[in-house]
């Protein structure tokens, strides 16, 4: 059987509502996201998962190598095979299941524990949360320290990275554990 060919008045119409259906489920999808999008955590979940990191750094104190592979790429920590190949940390982490929650509530766990590792001095998790505007401004900074705490240390990375040594230098406390002396008077 053949079928007539379209026509211009048939065309426009079929068009116009296709293009209509289109914009609509847009919106619907728009507003399924917007209602959806996560919340902010509240003070209970925060301070409900705290006990359980703070047994994961303890963890963490145990096995820095294991902590290295996993701050370099954190989705490891749920990947079945790597956790096959780490028994300890797949057994800790059965045992301490708020360990997950945790790092989505505090999704710079790792970095910061770099950080602490690479300070001169005691600093603590409330004094790296300044960081927190500098790497919502350079997300490539925070990539990087990231992958490798020990540049905030480094003078030729200060150099050529003025935003981080310009941080450092109006934040004196994280200066004094971060950066080495004759870098705090010399200004890149």
């Amino acid at each position: 059987m053949l079928y007539p060919r379209p026509t211009r008045t048939l065309i426009a119409p079929l068009t116009f509502t296709v293009c209509l259906a289109a914009q609509m489920l847009g919106w619907i999808a728009t507003a399924h996201a917007e209602a959806t999008a996560p919340s902010p955590p509240t003070p209970e979940a925060r301070s409900a998962v705290r006990p359980a990191l703070r047994e994961f750094d303890r963890f963490l104190d145990h096995h820095p190598l294991l902590e290295d592979k996993i701050r370099r790429n954190s989705p490891l920590i749920a990947n079945p095979a790597f956790l096959k190949k780490n028994p300890e940390l797949r057994d800790f982490l059965k045992a301490n299941p708020k360990v997950a929650e945790g790092l989505k509530i505090y999704p710079r766990y790792f970095l910061n524990r770099g950080l602490l590792r690479q300070a001169s001095a005691p600093v603590s998790f409330k004094e790296l949360g300044a960081f927190k505007d500098l790497f919502q401004q350079q997300p490539k900074l925070e990539l990087a320290l990231t992958a490798a705490p020990e540049l905030i240390r480094d003078p030729e990375y200060l150099k050529s990275h003025p935003a981080l040594h310009d941080f450092l230098v109006g934040h004196p406390a994280l200066a004094q554990v971060f950066l080495p002396p004759p870098a705090l008077a010399a200004h890149p």
